[in-house]
């Protein structure tokens, strides 16, 4: 057993140093065999190995333009639904995301190589020009596995992912979207680009109008309206935001600005990073962590896009520009201040619901139901210094410590109001509960 996890941790140890080039990882693993066992099968190992490409995929500097981080969710999901479909579909235990029909018997069929075959095949369809790159990857991954089962598995692998293709072919991904959002002379409560907005384009409002991966629509549990802009309530809450979010605040202590520093790690190497370590510290086997992976990804998917419904439904101002042009908002109140900057960079998309509350609370749903209990005791890595990479970690002992500190470090970045994160956050719980009671169960579970 000691021999097991030395071999699984120094595997893990070559994905995880090569993200930005996976062939030579796996050159090593298979130029490896002749003094070691050919494969050894760990619990998740397959799930793991592959989902360290997708999101190196996703993410790779050679795409251009570069995949948002919703954007970047809804790939991971086709991955992740693909992988998790084939191995269902051989190993049982848990109700497919979506039927398909096997070419052969499932049988003995090998559970891997149908993880491998999957996540390849649904890649290399939607990054044709990294087609290569992953055929070589993919090629000396099979090498490293065992023959008996290989075949049968590569064919339900790749059944699995031209099901996912096809079943979300027209689903909305990418659809040109003409109304002007962002443009257009600055209006009290209106979302505008930050400046310099000459320089930016809305982001993705497409996903607003997608087809879910698993609601029924994205307005499913769309918010009520954001703050009224006169009201005391926003007055008081503008003026947190103004004291705590400014990039030069005097009143938020090193500890709070690391806070709002963590959490601007991009969201898919966050999450999915957490999921992996997640199985990985519980345990999980290759069922159990590819089943972790899609419904991380999926709930995720689905909370970006109903967060996204939300925010181009209702289109509410920035704190940026709200602070900097506060004597246009009718409050009595507030006060503009013309040169207030955030902590951090503003995003190109309205202000309400709050992204990061949506992910992050649909998160805390998962990970709650992965393990059986609130009580999560998980160490999730963030980033430092204004960075997105992931250099750090942060513990967290309960989903509510993490719903909190999410509202929190939005306010202290200067991004958004406080009822924004906690709107943001019961929409993320409201769209991951209802996911997870139709979509993950077990096979027996008629419910």
């Amino acid at each position: 057993m000691k021999r097991r996890q030395i071999l699984r941790k120094r595997r893990i140890v070559l994905l995880a140093t090569s993200l930005a080039a996976v062939v030579p990882a796996f050159a090593v693993v298979a130029a490896s065999a002749t003094s070691a066992p050919r494969h050894v099968s760990v619990a998740g190992t397959a799930a793991i190995d592959w989902n360290v490409i997708a999101v190196s995929t996703v993410r790779s500097p050679t795409i251009v333009p570069a995949k948002f981080q919703l954007e970047g969710l809804i790939y991971m999901s086709y991955v992740q639904a693909a992988v998790y479909d084939a191995v269902t579909k051989i190993e049982g235990r848990y109700k497919p995301y979506h039927k398909f029909h096997a070419p052969v018997r499932t049988d003995g069929a090998s559970s891997e190589a149908a993880v491998a075959a999957a996540a390849y095949t649904a890649l290399a369809y939607y990054f044709p020009a990294q087609a290569a790159t992953l055929t070589a990857t993919y090629t000396a991954y099979l090498a490293g596995l065992p023959a008996a089962g290989q075949a049968a598995g590569v064919a339900i692998g790749q059944a699995a992912a031209n099901d996912i293709i096809a079943f979300r072919t027209g689903d909305g991904r990418d659809a040109v979207i003409s109304t002007p959002y962002g443009q257009g002379p600055v209006t009290a409560g209106v979302w505008t680009f930050a400046p310099p907005p000459s320089l930016q384009s809305a982001q993705t409002p497409w996903a607003a109008f997608m087809t879910p991966f698993m609601l029924k629509t994205t307005s499913q549990f769309r918010v009520g309206p954001p703050l009224d802009i006169t009201s005391h309530q926003y007055q008081v809450q503008f003026e947190e935001l103004r004291a705590f979010g400014s990039l030069t605040s005097p009143v938020r202590t090193p500890e709070e600005t690391a806070i709002g520093w963590f959490w601007n790690a991009n969201a898919i190497s966050q999450g999915n990073q957490t999921l992996r370590d997640l199985s990985t510290t519980h345990g999980f086997d290759l069922v159990d962590t590819a089943r972790a992976l899609a419904m991380g990804n999926l709930v995720d998917a689905d909370s970006g896009m109903a967060c996204w419904d939300s925010k181009y439904h209702y289109t509410f101002w920035r704190p940026v520009t709200a602070i900097r042009h506060a004597d246009i908002d009718g409050n009595k109140g507030t006060t503009a201040d013309p040169s207030w900057t955030p902590l951090l960079t503003t995003p190109n998309h309205p202000e309400y619901p709050a992204a990061h509350g949506c992910l992050t609370a649909a998160d805390s749903v998962v990970y709650s139901n992965l393990l059986g209990t609130d009580q999560i005791n998980l160490d999730i890595p963030g980033a430092t210094g204004g960075a997105t990479t992931l250099t750090t970690s942060r513990h967290y002992d309960t989903t509510q410590d993490l719903n909190n500190e999410i509202v929190d470090a939005r306010v202290y970045a200067g991004l958004h109001f406080r009822y924004s994160g906690e709107q943001g956050v019961q929409l993320g719980t409201d769209v991951a509960e209802w996911s997870l009671k139709h979509y993950f169960r077990a096979t027996g579970d008629d419910d």
